[in-house]
């Protein structure tokens, strides 16, 4: 592998993570956010998250997928977040 390869082999990794999501009504729910992580030759970074996007595991797999197949860069993460549940 060539350094300049190696230099500009960036990915992206998307993970959920779940938390408790707490109402103005104090009620509590199970909710699941994303995570993105940078990966590069210098190692792996944690560089963006969002919490409760969903209380359904299943809609927040859905979307992990499709983050991670088109390896979105993560200054578009908000906006295909906020694209995929309006």
């Amino acid at each position: 592998m060539s350094l300049a390869y190696a230099l500009d082999a960036v990915t992206y990794e998307y993970r959920s993570f779940t938390h408790i999501l707490n109402t103005e009504d104090n009620l509590s729910y199970l909710a699941y956010g994303i995570e993105v992580y940078r990966h590069d030759f210098t190692g792996s970074e944690k560089v963006d998250c969002i919490r409760g996007i969903s209380t359904r595991i299943e809609k927040v797999n859905r979307l992990l997928e499709r983050l991670n197949r088109a390896q979105v860069s993560p200054c578009h993460f908000r906006d295909v977040v906020e694209d995929f549940l309006s």
